[in-house]
C-alpha cells in the first residue's frame, strides 16, 4: 500500500465531520507548509511550542472541523443530525440520518470540489474503480462501512484491498470492505466554489430561526418548574445531556468565526467588508470570549450545578437530583439557560444584519477575498 500523504488520523467529535476534515486536507491542497492562523497570537503560527507537538496539518484539520460544523449550521443546533432527538433544527435530521445529497452538495460547493456518491448496488468492481481513481488523483474517499455512525477515509489501495483511516485508528488494510459497504462520497476534482458567504449566513439563520429553539426553551423552563423528589434525578440527567451538545457545538462555531486578517482558515476569510466581519465576530463574542455570559462558560456552570466534575469525565453524580431540588439551584438553572438562548438570539440578529449588508450591493463578491 502507498497511502496518500497529508491524510492524517482523526478522533473525537462527530465521526462524519472528523473524517470529512481529514479527507479535505489533501483535497484542498493543505500541507505542513500551509500557514495556520492562531487566534490566541493574532497571527500565523510561529511554532511557539504552546500546542505541545500538534502538527500544522492537525491544526488545519481541527480548523476545518470547526468551519464545516459551523457553515452547515450543525453547530447552532441542539443535537447531532444523525441522532433521534426531540429538538432538531435541521430539517430531516434524526433517526439515522444519512447526510443527504443536498447537505453534501453544500459542503462541496463551499470547498470547491466536484463529487459523486456510490451505493452498494453499483457493484464491487465499479465502486473499487471509482475509489482508486479518486485516490490516485490525490482525493481521499469518504467511506461508510456498516450500520453504525462511523465513517472512514480511504487513502490507498492494492489488489482489491483498501487502506483506510477510521475513527480513532491510524489506518488499516480492508480486504473485505465490500461486505459491509454502504456508501461512498467520492471527490472527483476541484471546481469553482458555488457557496457564498451569503449562502452560509442563510443556512445559519434558518437553523437559528427554527421553532425548535422556542419549543425547547419553553419545555426546559416547564421541566425545571416541575422538579420534584420523584423526578429530580431524571430531570438532572436530561439537563446534563441537553447541555452536552451545545457546550461543544457553540465552541466550534466560535472557533470558525474567530479569525483575523491574516487567516487562511475560518469563515471570516470569506469577506473583507469590515462591518460584515465585525458582525460575524459576534459569534465568537457570544459563545466563547472571556467574560461572564458567553455560552461555553455558562454551560460549564450548568454542569457545576448538576455536580458534573471534569475530574470524573462529567458523569452525572448520584445526588444530582438532590442538588437541583434546592429552589436557588432551580432559579440559577433558569437564569443560565436564559443566557444560552439569548446568546443564540443575539447571534441570529448579527447574522441577519450581516446578510442585509451583503445583499445591499456595492461590494465585490464575498468569495473574492478568500485566501485559500
Amino acid at each position: 500500500m502507498n497511502p496518500q500523504v497529508n491524510v492524517i488520523p482523526f478522533s473525537g467529535g462527530n465521526p462524519f465531520f472528523a473524517a470529512l476534515s481529514s479527507a479535505l486536507l489533501p483535497s484542498l491542497g493543505y500541507t505542513q507548509e500551509t500557514p495556520y492562523y492562531c487566534g490566541q497570537k493574532g497571527s500565523n503560527c510561529i511554532n511557539c511550542g504552546s500546542c505541545k507537538g500538534i502538527t500544522t496539518l492537525q491544526k488545519h484539520q481541527g480548523q476545518l472541523y470547526h468551519d464545516y460544523l459551523a457553515l452547515t449550521g450543525v453547530s447552532f443546533g441542539w443535537a447531532w443530525p444523525e441522532l433521534d432527538a426531540d429538538y432538531h433544527t435541521i430539517e430531516g435530521a434524526g433517526a439515522g440520518w444519512r447526510w443527504p445529497d443536498a447537505f453534501i452538495d453544500f459542503i462541496m460547493g463551499h470547498a470547491g470540489l466536484a463529487w459523486r456518491r456510490m451505493s452498494k448496488d453499483a457493484g464491487e468492481g465499479a465502486i473499487y474503480q471509482a475509489i482508486t481513481a479518486s485516490v490516485d488523483a490525490g482525493f481521499p474517499v469518504l467511506l461508510k462501512l456498516g450500520a453504525g455512525p462511523e465513517w472512514q477515509v480511504a487513502a490507498g489501495h492494492q489488489n482489491g484491498a483498501l487502506y483506510a483511516l477510521g475513527f480513532g485508528e491510524k489506518g488499516r488494510t480492508l480486504r473485505n470492505w465490500y461486505n459491509s459497504f454502504e456508501d461512498a462520497i467520492i471527490i472527483t476534482g476541484r471546481c469553482e466554489p458555488t457557496v457564498t458567504l451569503a449562502d452560509v449566513l442563510r443556512r445559519v439563520i434558518a437553523v437559528l430561526e427554527h421553532p425548535a429553539h422556542a419549543r425547547l426553551e419553553a419545555g426546559l423552563n416547564r421541566r425545571i418548574d416541575e422538579i420534584a423528589p420523584e423526578n429530580a434525578q431524571e430531570t438532572a440527567k436530561w439537563l446534563g445531556e441537553l447541555s452536552d451538545f451545545p457546550i461543544y457545538a457553540r465552541f466550534h462555531a466560535a472557533a470558525a468565526f474567530d479569525t483575523g486578517e491574516a487567516a487562511v482558515n475560518g469563515i471570516q476569510r470569506m469577506t473583507d467588508h469590515k462591518a460584515v466581519s465585525d458582525l460575524l465576530r459576534r459569534v465568537f463574542d457570544r459563545y466563547l470570549r472571556d467574560g461572564t455570559d458567553e455560552t461555553h462558560g455558562v454551560l460549564w456552570r450548568v454542569w457545576d450545578l448538576l455536580g458534573m466534575s471534569p475530574r470524573k469525565d462529567h458523569d452525572l453524580p448520584k445526588n444530582a437530583g438532590e442538588l437541583i431540588l434546592r429552589p436557588e439551584a432551580q432559579a440559577e438553572l433558569k437564569r443560565l439557560f436564559a443566557l444560552v438562548f439569548k446568546n443564540d438570539r443575539d447571534v441570529l440578529a448579527a447574522m441577519r444584519e450581516a446578510l442585509t449588508l451583503l445583499s445591499s450591493g456595492g461590494m465585490r463578491n464575498e468569495r473574492a477575498s478568500e485566501k485559500n
